[in-house]
């Protein structure tokens, strides 16, 4: 009888990679959003409880998602989650993308530990806040004449089985919520 497989599960070394808070902003920044108030709620309480009243502010910071999720909506991350649409750095909204990202690189910095600066392609800081949740844009070719070609993108849906367990969390936050 084997008891311990050698080859560890794709999702194993996944999550031994990071996956799982990657996986997690994402739920919570889409499908979970809903239940995300009170899952930051609950931690906190139960945080409180864990020390008599008294929260260790680093540990309580880091276990809050919510700031982290509402400056991606602010940021409109979102906006890149559409399979198949093409984006090019000179896209207006991609030009409004980065305008406002380096106006709030601080806080990103702050937040979501990803450093953005003037310098970065609207392409680039899009590419490093979506690895925050596991996502990317992948090159399909360049547009335009020869002298003024340019490169463009589109997000590919990711095949890895998110969908799955995000169905699961969302079974499990709706029983949560609804009491049972």
């Amino acid at each position: 009888m084997v008891l311990f497989s050698h080859k560890k599960s794709d999702l194993v070394e996944r999550d031994d990679d990071g996956w799982y808070p990657q996986l997690r902003m994402h739920y919570y920044l889409t499908l979970g959003r809903e239940f995300l108030t009170n899952r930051d709620a609950k931690r906190a309480k139960a945080q409180l409880e864990a020390g008599e009243n008294s929260i260790w502010k680093p540990d309580f910071n880091k276990g809050q998602l919510l700031p982290a999720v509402l400056l991606l909506e602010n940021l409109n991350l979102l906006q890149f989650l559409t399979p198949d649409v093409q984006l090019r750095g000179s896209d207006e909204k991609m030009v409004e993308f980065k305008a406002l990202a380096v106006t709030h690189r601080h806080v990103i910095k702050n937040y979501l530990n990803v450093s953005v600066s003037e310098k970065l392609t609207p392409i680039a800081i899009a590419q490093k806040l979506l690895a925050k949740i596991d996502l990317k844009l992948d090159y399909v070719g360049r547009l335009g004449k020869r002298e003024n070609r340019e490169r463009v993108y589109r997000l590919v849906a990711p095949d890895d089985q998110r969908d799955s367990i995000f169905g699961q969390w969302l079974n499990r936050d709706e029983a949560l919520n609804s009491g049972t």
